[in-house]
């Protein structure tokens, strides 16, 4: 559908507009949107919610948002909390603030400077992590994985004590893994790097391991080269 069919939405303070195909979304204050959507391009500064899917080129935040089903994006970025109801799907996220998804989460590129929480499969190429609050996954995949804590959390726990800046998941798998205050059942990888402040049940690596005295691995297997 060409450009010049699509209407675009603008809402400005508060106000709420119906679902449909758009070429731009606008939102400036607080904005409902009902049923499904999918647009060029979508803005929000301020509040949003989308009743159903959201379907975008390019998101853009600052503020809080809720989709009420999936949400597929070739470019995310933002500040601030984004909260999906079922599953996320992108190309490049990069967040500083809090995911949330109540089923997966999977992109070629995902950077969090924030905490997370994944209910389902995490799986991205390219994976960091910068732990400033909890973070929750079910199950992590990908290439490079890098989860390190945020450099100014020391700020963040005499501003707010409550909550470790941790990562916990099932399982952990990729090729190149880094890993910092992280607890998980297995960790499986080819490179593999367990850093401070972590508790791993089980690591299982291919080529090299390497393992913070600060760090706790229960049991660890070299797994023979395919």
């Amino acid at each position: 559908m060409a450009n010049e069919s699509k209407r675009s939405v603008k809402i400005t303070g508060t106000g709420s507009a119906s679902g449909g195909v758009f070429h731009h979304v606008r939102i400036m204050g607080e904005g409902r949107v009902h049923g499904d959507i999918a647009c060029e391009d979508f803005k929000c500064m301020g509040n949003c919610m989308v009743g159903g899917t959201l379907q975008t080129r390019r998101y853009r935040l600052q503020g809080e948002a809720v989709i009420g089903g999936d949400m597929q994006a070739g470019i995310l970025t933002g500040h601030g909390q984004i909260q999906v109801k079922g599953n996320i799907r992108g190309q490049s996220i990069k967040l500083t603030g809090q995911l949330t998804a109540g089923g997966a989460c999977e992109a070629d590129k995902l950077k969090v400077n924030g905490a997370i929480d994944i209910r389902g499969l995490v799986n991205a190429e390219q994976l960091d992590i910068s732990l400033f609050g909890p973070c929750r996954a079910k199950e992590i995949g990908g290439g490079r994985i890098t989860v390190r804590r945020s450099k100014w959390i020391a700020v963040k726990q005499m501003l707010s004590p409550h909550g470790n800046a941790e990562l916990q998941a099932d399982c952990i798998e990729g090729d190149d893994i880094y890993l910092e205050h992280t607890k998980a059942d297995s960790v499986r990888g080819n490179h593999v790097k367990i850093g401070p402040g972590c508790h791993i049940a089980l690591v299982e690596y291919r080529d090299t391991l390497q393992t913070s005295k600060s760090a706790t691995v229960l049991q660890e297997r070299k797994m023979l080269s395919v």
